[in-house]
């Protein structure tokens, strides 16, 4: 065989034997931001499209989602500044992409719901969703800032702030986790509404999950329940949450109830936390109905500076 014809044999044999091209196989990275920007322009030309003719740069939220693939480990950059006003939910339905917000306190993507509906539903298994703010809505008793659908599976939230209500509006819930939304996990959300108007809840368990995981929930405002709590039926199993918290406004309202009213009762661990309510006892304002192993837990049930919390189990006699 002559050299020639075996560098060509060579050849063939590696581009068979390769994977398909690395726009199928590698993550991608893709940016969001407003088409009004003064260096859209500028940053399409250094982002531009990739091999197979999709576009890097997006205006929307919806429109990135389209253009990531499932399961490949995509990343989905909003950058600083960026807002966005949702007059029907945001489905970010593209399994295992991971949305980062850029920016901090006043320059992250501000996200603005003004309709009766969710504002985000992620609905792609192993979504992560990390830095984002939610503006108190547009529209009273919109149903909540973002929700974990049913039978979703391995969604983080992370690093979200928001406002649940404002003089005029208010979330119906800040975070809802839907039925069988097993393995999710909520890192360092903080949360709080205006004096004047309060949410249902700041977190509510709409169904019974498995694995929860919450590591740093920071919520202060006014409730009309709880600040978390479960629905009916609903049941918690194998939770590991850890410095909850939470100081809620109104008359008779716990922090938490995870009462598991359907029957089988939650379990799970509670650890490094403070819970402050106005119900009437102590116990009343951390209901952990069912299997809980609590650690370093402190209750309060009186508003103002009159009393400290206390640390349970303690004598439910002030």
């Amino acid at each position: 065989m002559s050299e020639f014809k075996r560098d060509i044999a060579i050849e063939v044999r590696r581009q068979l034997l390769k994977p398909e091209f690395d726009s199928r196989n590698r993550s991608r990275d893709f940016w969001v931001l407003a088409a009004d920007a003064t260096d859209f322009g500028k940053f399409v030309n250094e982002h531009p499209a990739y091999e197979d003719g999709v576009a890097a740069v997006h205006t929307t939220m919806a429109l990135a989602d389209a253009a990531a693939r499932a399961g490949v480990g995509d990343r989905v950059h909003v950058l600083e500044g960026y807002t966005q006003t949702l007059t029907a939910v945001l489905s970010l339905s593209t399994a295992g992409v991971y949305w980062l917000g850029h920016g901090n306190a006043g320059t992250k993507p501000t996200i603005t719901v003004n309709s009766a509906e969710w504002g985000i539903a992620l609905a792609g298994n192993n979504i992560v969703f990390d830095n984002f703010h939610f503006a108190a809505p547009g529209t009273d008793a919109a149903k909540a800032m973002v929700r974990i659908d049913d039978d979703i599976t391995g969604v983080t939230i992370k690093n979200l702030t928001g406002v649940g209500s404002n003089e005029a509006n208010n979330f119906v819930n800040c975070i809802v986790i839907g039925s069988r939304a097993h393995n999710h996990k909520l890192e360092n959300i903080r949360l709080t509404t205006s004096k004047k108007l309060a949410v249902t809840n700041f977190l509510n368990f709409e169904g019974t999950v498995s694995i929860s995981t919450i590591g740093g929930f920071y919520a202060v405002g006014s409730v009309a329940t709880a600040g978390i709590s479960d629905a009916t039926s609903a049941v918690v199993y194998n939770a590991d949450w850890n410095d909850l918290r939470i100081a809620v406004g109104g008359s008779a309202k716990p922090a938490v109830t995870i009462d598991a009213t359907g029957g089988d009762a939650s379990n799970g661990m509670l650890t490094n936390s403070h819970l402050s309510g106005t119900h009437t006892t102590l116990a009343n304002n951390g209901q952990f109905v069912g299997d809980w192993r609590l650690s370093q837990v402190y209750l309060n049930e009186a508003t103002g500076n009159l009393s400290q919390g206390a640390l349970i189990p303690a004598a439910d006699t002030d």
